[in-house]
C-alpha cells in the first residue's frame, strides 16, 4: 500500500480507504471517504442491548446523555434521562435477568425512546389486562413526565412475529425543552 498523507484513520479492511483531498492523488486510491455522522439530531438513531438489571438504567441513562449531547439536544436531556432510566427499571421488574433493547431515534422534531423486554403476553386476557395494569401504575412518574412535556407514550402488545412488550416515549423538543 502507498503511504497517504491523509490524517483520517485507516480502515481495518483493505478496501476501504480514505479519498483523499488532493485530486491530483486521485490514480494511488479508488476507495470512498469515510463521512462521519452528522451532530445534526436528524441523524440521531442509536440502538443497544442491556441486561435486565437494576444497574442498566445507569448504562442507559448515560448513553442516552452521550447521544444527546452529541446531536445538540440538551435542551431535552433532563425529561430524556428521566422517560430512559423509568422505561428501563420497569423493563427490570418485569423480565428480570432477561436482556433489554434500547433505541433512540430523532423523528420529526421528536426524540422517541424505545424500550422492549421479553415478558410475554398473557393469554388469558384477565391476567393480560392484570399485567398491562400493573406496568402502568409503575409508569405514573413516566406519564406524568411525558404529559407534562406534551409527548405521548405507550405499551404495544406483541405481534405475531415478536414477542415481548415494547414500551415507548415520544419526547418533542418544543414541550420539553421548556421544562428546562
Amino acid at each position: 500500500m502507498l503511504p497517504s498523507t491523509d490524517t483520517t484513520p485507516d480502515a481495518l479492511c483493505p478496501l476501504i480507504t480514505p479519498t483523499p483531498a488532493n485530486p491530483s492523488t486521485l490514480a494511488t486510491t479508488h476507495r470512498p471517504a469515510y463521512n462521519p455522522r452528522s451532530s445534526d439530531p436528524s441523524a440521531l438513531s442509536y440502538s443497544f442491548t442491556v441486561p435486565g438489571d437494576p444497574l442498566s438504567a445507569t448504562v442507559v441513562r448515560t448513553t442516552t446523555r452521550t447521544v444527546l449531547r452529541a446531536h445538540g439536544l440538551t435542551a431535552i436531556e433532563e425529561p430524556a434521562l428521566s422517560i430512559a432510566g423509568e422505561l428501563v427499571a420497569c423493563a427490570t421488574q418485569f423480565a428480570p435477568g432477561q436482556d433489554l433493547y434500547h433505541s433512540l431515534r430523532w423523528c420529526d422534531g421528536a426524540l422517541r425512546i424505545v424500550n422492549w423486554d421479553a415478558h410475554h403476553a398473557h393469554s388469558d386476557p384477565h391476567q393480560a389486562a392484570v399485567c398491562t395494569a400493573q406496568r402502568k401504575r409503575t409508569l405514573l412518574l413516566l406519564a406524568a413526565l411525558v404529559h407534562e412535556c406534551g409527548g405521548s407514550w405507550g405499551i404495544s402488545k406483541s405481534g405475531a412475529a415478536t414477542e415481548g412488550t415494547r414500551v415507548w416515549a415520544r419526547l418533542p423538543l418544543p414541550g420539553a425543552a421548556k421544562r428546562r
